[in-house]
């Protein structure tokens, strides 16, 4: 039995079709269907209901996705205990961090880790999906989180604030402006109700930071962004007498296991160090230092 096959099995199971597991293996449809048929034809058991809605389950497929689910498990926890008894500082490190965090302050922090750790190459991810340490899609995370999960060993580094921001064109208008909303319908009111801030109006919806970020530099309403982001772009200014708002933790995260490896730990501890050192920047209360060139 081909180990890559009980992959490609495992993730056509959990995705539904050959098309949705392609999408999300990054292989081409063929190759998923041309495993799936090796695999059925090596376990002699058909392992999936062929529908022209997707793939399901036979029952022997459904005792074979138990089974598989334990081996990823046991495979996935025999590389997270040999990278942790790895002794050198040297190797690859996966790291996931949010959008707009290189450029505001991680890279920096990375640029010194790299300065002194030249042997440690850092594979960085910039997303905001949930990559699985467990499964060591990433290494380590740094994430905005209130509630981070129990199984992972994490430090809080500091707690990043929002404040509103509108064109500085704008800015004379105050708050008598149109918002750039996100959520549901009345989560954005709801917010700005709870801190006493007057919503005139709402002409945008945008859950995505990137697009709030850029209707409000084009001068189309009130956003509230992340201070650290805010304040970084030159078209923009902080309304409400410069007010902010506490939002969520930064944390630094990894699993316990990988926690054991010297490169990984040091990593670990210089992202949540060189973090919580800014502390007062996230807080918006001091500006993040220039980029040394």
């Amino acid at each position: 039995m081909d180990w890559r096959d009980l992959q490609t099995f495992l993730v056509t199971a959990q995705a539904g079709s050959t098309q949705a597991a392609a999408r999300e293996t990054g292989l081409d449809q063929s190759t998923i269907s041309r495993r799936i048929g090796a695999f059925e034809h090596a376990v002699g058991q058909r392992l999936f209901e062929r529908l022209p809605t997707g793939l399901v389950l036979t029952p022997a497929g459904e005792a074979m996705l138990a089974t598989a689910r334990d081996v990823e498990d046991q495979v996935h926890a025999l590389e997270r205990r040999l990278m942790g008894e790895d002794a050198d500082l040297s190797g690859e490190i996966r790291l996931t961090v949010p959008p707009y965090t290189m450029d505001v302050f991680l890279g920096a922090i990375l640029a010194d880790f790299h300065h002194q750790y030249p042997d440690v190459h850092v594979e960085v991810d910039v997303s905001m999906t949930e990559a699985s340490l467990t499964k060591r899609e990433a290494d380590i995370a740094v994430r905005g989180s209130n509630n981070p999960p129990e199984h992972l060993i994490g430090r809080k580094a500091a707690t990043y604030h929002v404040a509103l921001y509108a064109h500085r064109d704008h800015a004379s208008k105050g708050l008598e402006q149109d918002w750039i909303g996100w959520g549901t319908t009345g989560e954005m009111e709801a917010w700005a109700r709870e801190l006493d801030v007057p919503v005139h109006g709402r002409i945008w919806h945008a859950d995505e930071m990137g697009a709030q970020l850029s209707l409000a530099a084009q001068g189309m309403g009130i956003a509230a962004l992340p201070v650290m982001v805010g304040d970084a772009h030159p078209d923009l200014v902080r309304l409400h007498e410069g007010r902010s708002w506490p939002n969520r933790d930064i944390w630094v995260l990894t699993h316990r296991d990988l926690l054991r490896s010297p490169r990984v730990r040091t990593l670990f501890n210089t992202l949540a160090d060189g973090i919580k050192a800014h502390a007062a920047c996230f807080r918006g209360e001091a500006p993040f230092p220039k980029p040394q060139l």
